[in-house]
């Protein structure tokens, strides 16, 4: 869409126009004005949003696009060439060519246009000085609907409101929007019982935008029953509320919370009188478990398949049986739905007015997406920066589990992300994914010990069917199968081999590979010499593709290949990610060319197969954050000492076949003052693979693996020089010994520790050991007799996991868990699991248990 295509343009302008930060020297003189424009309309879309009566961005959105486009076709034609011909200056001659003196003076017309559009807008209605609260009182009194499905539903959560602990209680109802979380609770308020307990009770609407002042007066106009027509301030807003809540028990329901800073403003105002009052929160928030406790969330769920059958029924044919012959194309317009309550009660609404024939029907089910509220919240409710994140997630295969990072690095290359002169593009990449998460439209699989996504995934079929409908129309990508046309397409998704060879691609910026297998496909290299993003993992080269060294603009490139990585992929000059596989053994990687040294703007390298050679220059990549994959053999004082910057590193280490002299980290220590995560893995151990004298103190995440280590002798080493070490995951007999006794040792700031395949028999620890500790996890250690009981104390202690192990340490953590139920404490979580005990689990679901 427009908007990222602005972004990604105005970055690469402003590259070109510092000169410290690009190969290529051209006039600032003809590139500022045009930059100047493009700041302009950024402005532009940013503050349309906020007027009430705004133009439709649609209006002008397809002339900005396709200004937008031709300038950056032309102008990444020319620098290609300039590469290319091994020029990388202008001259003294104008940089522009004609065709884009052109496109500049029609960028400043639109400009212009915008800008008298809007002061137009403006001289009929100021800004708003503040933002506006969005309130929508719903009186009680007044709910009626009727309900499928939630029976189960209104009695749990009537019982979580009528429990006898008589604090003031937070209850949050989270799920997806439109799935029913604000019937539910109206259904709840209505409740005989639930009537008969609060004495007060009332539902107010929050919305995405609010202003303390008027949301505290609408609360107490509705549960005060009576309008405040004077103007109080928030201070004697906030005491009349208080005021007329004290003494009696209520029940306040928040609905549609986008931001717990609300609820932060609110406390002071709801009294805690000891009687069993409750807040009741509604929220698309899927993170709320980062700020609520476990036994607070209510997580509503989507509806079965003979709910959802009933639920449309209702709507289509007022509650009489569907006619048998429109059975089976209705089965199938519900099943599309997924369970989605308010998609079914629009889906059933518009089927009712049809004329009940199954051509009818059928015709209309082609287009059905499009009839959902999901469209208007993908389109309508997300701001700007967000739509081309959450669109381009569509390119990816249904059900898919995708890592943070890699979806980020991949954001970040399609330049979706506006730099920030305070943060690094990955950072605000995963603002923006936190942000889609919060807004209900992704959904988490998996966070990190500290409540980072590492996996996450669409929240539900429709979301990713109209993202694939909406991108493939607005020409964001294309997902290629049998039959697919790619003309015009900027980005396109592989997902069969079936027209490949007769794609036309030339506009290409993206081409990301998702089938399992695919023939080299050399012929589409040909014609995408524009291409930015090249994932191709899945496809198994027999040598590094020569075409590839010809898409001068690459910035992403994830590759498997048989043999070496030629010498000139220094020409891929603009590359920032570099993912490449090798079919060589692991255990005997080989060097990358000494030309990758020349790649100044790398920030990510991971070389599965390969080394970092040491270079003949005074070279740098001071950029580079993570590299993976490597040996030992690139952890020697001159490599390390060139890539000062780097905060992840993760190593393959084979004693038997690298005879190197290194018997500690210490030049890791010296110059990797950054480091924040070390990752080393040994194969053919025998015996301690090396010192764990020397790593930086700084370290917060250090894994091993069968390293070999004792742990009496080198568990002090940790403790002493890893202060501030938050997570220790042991694999694979990374530590070999029966026994485990911390004695006086303290892991200050330890929160997550992972047993892993070790043969311990004996842990010894007390909570003094382990102050701070979150999370403990112990798969496949088949000797360990128990879990210290003294561990239950440890106050931060959330979850204890046990998974395939022996039935003693089974025994010691059921134990565990009866003696938190006894003290119905739900604070600690205790998991038990065994393979055997579910042959049906799938290798997905183990692999993303994996900590």
């Amino acid at each position: 869409m427009a908007y990222a295509l602005l972004i990604s343009l105005k970055h690469s302008l402003e590259l070109l126009l510092d000169p410290g930060r690009s190969r290529i020297q051209v006039s600032s003189s003809e590139l500022q004005p045009f930059y100047e424009d493009l700041c302009y309309l950024k402005s532009f879309f940013d503050k349309v949003k906020s007027l009430e009566d705004s133009i439709s961005v649609e209006e002008v959105e397809k002339d900005i696009k396709d200004v937008l486009q031709n300038s950056r076709n032309l102008m990444e034609s020319h620098l290609s060439d300039l590469v290319r011909s091994g020029s990388e200056r202008s001259g003294d001659g104008s940089w522009f060519s004609r065709e884009l003196v052109e496109l500049k003076d029609n960028l400043r017309r639109l400009s212009n246009m915008l800008k008298a559009k809007e002061n137009d807008l403006i001289g009929k209605q100021q800004l708003p000085t503040d933002v506006a609260v969005g309130v929508d009182v719903a009186v009680v009194s007044e709910i009626h609907q009727e309900i499928v499905g939630l029976e189960d539903e209104v009695r749990m959560l009537r019982q979580r409101l009528l429990d006898p602990d008589s604090r003031l209680q937070l209850v949050y109802i989270v799920g997806m929007f439109g799935i029913g979380k604000t019937t539910l609770a109206k259904e709840v308020c209505n409740d005989e019982y639930i009537r008969d307990k609060f004495t007060t009770r009332g539902i107010v609407r929050i919305g995405v935008e609010y202003k303390l002042e008027e949301l505290l007066r609408e609360l107490c106009e509705v549960l005060m029953g009576s309008e405040v027509k004077e103007k109080p301030t928030v201070h004697e807003l906030g005491n009349r509320l208080k005021a007329s809540l004290s003494g009696g028990t209520y029940l306040v329901v928040l609905d549609e919370l986008w931001n717990m800073r609300v609820w932060d403003h609110l406390r002071p105002y709801f009294p805690d009188d000891g009687n069993g009052s409750r807040i009741v929160i509604t929220t698309r928030m899927t993170n709320v478990d980062r700020v609520a406790y476990r036994k607070s969330i209510f997580q509503k769920r989507l509806l079965d398949d003979h709910e959802s059958w009933e639920l449309f029924c209702n709507m289509a044919f007022s509650g009489m049986e569907c006619p048998s012959e429109l059975e089976g194309i209705g089965k199938e317009i519900v099943l599309n739905m997924g369970g989605h309550p308010s998609a079914l009660v629009e889906i059933g609404k518009c089927v009712s007015e049809l004329p009940k024939t199954v051509e009818s029907w059928m015709e209309y089910a082609q287009n059905i997406i499009w009839k959902t509220t999901i469209p208007k919240v993908v389109n309508a409710e997300l701001p700007h920066h967000l739509k081309a994140c959450l669109l381009y997630l569509g390119l990816l295969l249904p059900n898919y589990n995708i890592p943070a990072s890699q979806l980020i690095k991949l954001w970040v290359a399609e330049g979706f992300i506006e730099p920030d002169a305070d943060q690094n593009l990955d950072s605000i990449a995963e603002e923006y994914l936190e942000d889609l998460v919060s807004r209900g439209l992704v959904i988490v699989h998996e966070r990190s010990y500290t409540g980072r996504i590492k996996t996450c995934g669409m929240i539900h079929k429709l979301i990713r069917d109209v993202c694939v409908t909406e991108a493939q129309q607005q020409k964001i990508f294309c997902i290629v199968n049998k039959d697919t046309s790619t003309k015009k397409q900027r980005r396109v998704s592989i997902q069969s081999d079936a027209l490949l060879g007769m794609m036309a691609v030339s506009p290409v910026r993206s081409l990301v590979f998702m089938c399992a297998e695919h023939q080299d496909p050399l012929p589409v290299f040909k014609c995408v010499k524009w291409l930015r993003v090249l994932h191709a993992l899945p496809i198994r080269f027999s040598k590094f593709p020569d075409q590839i060294l010809k898409l001068v603009r690459l910035r992403y490139l994830a590759i498997t290949f048989d043999g070496e990585l030629p010498s000139s992929i220094s020409t891929l000059w603009d590359l920032q990610v570099l993912i490449i596989v090798s079919s060589r053994a692991i255990s005997s990687p080989v060097f990358l060319p000494l030309e990758i040294w020349e790649l100044q703007k790398l920030r990510h390298l991971h070389c599965m197969g390969f080394d970092l050679p040491l270079p003949s220059a005074d070279l740098h990549l001071m950029k580079l954050l993570t590299l993976s994959g490597v040996s030992f053999r690139t952890c020697v004082d001159g490599v390390l000492a060139r890539i000062p910057n780097l905060t992840k590193l993760r190593i393959q280490f084979d004693p038997a076949v690298h005879a190197v002299e290194i018997s500690s980290t210490g030049d890791v220590s010296s110059h990797l003052h950054r480091l924040e995560s070390f990752k080393c893995a040994v194969t053919n151990p025998s015996g301690v693979a090396f010192s764990l004298e020397g790593f930086p103190s700084g370290l917060t995440k250090l894994t091993l693996g069968r390293c070999g280590f004792l742990w009496d002798e080198h568990s002090a080493i940790i403790i002493d020089q890893l202060p501030d070490l938050q997570v220790l995951k042991l694999r694979w007999n990374a530590f070999c010994g029966p026994r485990w006794e911390f004695g006086d040792a303290v892991y200050h700031s330890l929160k997550l520790l992972v047993l892993e395949d070790l043969s311990i028999e004996q842990l010894k620890a007390e909570p003094k050991n382990l102050p701070v500790l979150q999370k403990l996890v112990i798969r496949r250690c088949y000797y360990l007799k128990e879990i210290p009981s003294d561990m239950i104390d440890i106050l931060t202690l959330k979850v204890i996991e046990v998974d395939d192990c022996g039935n003693s340490l089974v025994k010691s953590a059921r134990l565990i868990q009866e003696e938190q139920a006894d003290r119905r404490n739900d604070d600690l979580q205790v998991t038990i699991h065994s393979s055997s005990d579910d042959s049906s689990k799938s290798p997905r679901l183990l692999d993303s248990m994996n900590v």
